[in-house]
């Protein structure tokens, strides 16, 4: 399988080893990632907001370089994956905008067929035979922990652009990360308002700081209900909101019980054999312990 990686703005800045991670799972599971010279998304708030053409011809751009390799996209950010999949939707069924967004990008030699697919991570990894290779491939099972997940926000909503399928209405949320779980030998954990928002956008873009914390910190209380030994997420922005939230919680609530957050290609990459050192784990916030001893 080859693919090109969308590594999205902040993941390569800011948590270097989750790009690390998706390549060396990437090795192991035969997957072959091309470097495509990819823009800023950009962001499904921001720019969106201000002149959405803007970030409509941004984003279409993004597409144009995809397609010209003829290849699909997988992304380790769930905003990115937002932004490619709505404008790739709004460009396939809206003859207005196509036309507008047509002329800005055959000024610059590109254009835009809609071609390509944009896959988030987990979705790319929870397909039947990606799961059967890391069942196989396996070097250090998680056996034993309990894993809860956190989607975050951008992942399935809307849900007729950013999911294939329709959610089973007994069960509101994707299941792909828990697939992949329980391929790497642990246990999904479900938790109450599974499906809150983390609360970064809170912070992020209005500035409400301390109310972004309360929504997190009424999360990870859930998820202490429930006794969970670590999160996965699929999302940079989610990840900084539990990782470095839980620090921030914890000066002023301190007996608050933490436990360490990975991005899904962490965990992947390390229960396939990733040398911990490349994966960056300690650069974490909350130590990461308890993947390193599972």
């Amino acid at each position: 399988m080859k693919i090109s990686l969308f590594t999205g703005c902040v993941i390569p800045i800011k948590y270097p080893g989750m790009e690390a991670a998706m390549r060396e799972l990437a090795r192991a599971l035969d997957i072959e990632l091309e470097d495509v010279k990819f823009g800023c998304c950009p962001a499904p708030t921001g720019l969106k907001t201000v002149h959405f053409d803007a970030w409509l011809a941004l984003a279409a751009r993004n597409l144009c370089l995809a397609e010209e390799k003829n290849l699909d996209i997988a992304t380790l950010c769930s905003g990115c994956a937002n932004t490619l999949r709505e404008t790739n939707h709004i460009l396939s069924m809206d003859e207005k905008k196509r036309l507008f967004v047509h002329d800005i990008l055959a000024s610059h030699g590109k254009e835009f067929k809609g071609s390509m697919k944009i896959l988030q991570l987990p979705e790319l990894l929870a397909r039947n035979d990606i799961l059967d290779l890391i069942q196989k491939r396996l070097k250090r099972p998680l056996t034993g922990m309990k894993i809860a997940t956190h989607y975050g926000c951008h992942y399935f909503r809307p849900s007729d652009i950013m999911l294939d399928e329709k959610l089973d209405l007994g069960y509101s949320l994707p299941y792909s990360m828990e697939l992949i779980i329980e391929a790497l030998g642990a246990e999904p954990v479900e938790y109450n308002r599974q499906d809150l928002c983390c609360g970064a956008a809170l912070g992020i873009n209005n500035g409400l700081t301390e109310e972004s914390l309360e929504i997190a910190a009424e999360k990870i209380n859930w998820m202490n209900e429930a006794e969970i030994d670590a999160l996965a997420v699929c999302c940079p922005t989610c990840f900084s909101q539990f990782d470095s939230g839980q620090a921030l919680i914890k000066r002023k609530k301190t007996g608050l019980r933490t436990f360490p957050v990975f991005h899904i290609a962490e965990l992947v990459a390390f229960a396939l054999g990733a040398e911990v050192e490349k994966l960056n784990l300690k650069s974490h916030k909350i130590p990461a312990g308890a993947l390193i001893n599972a």
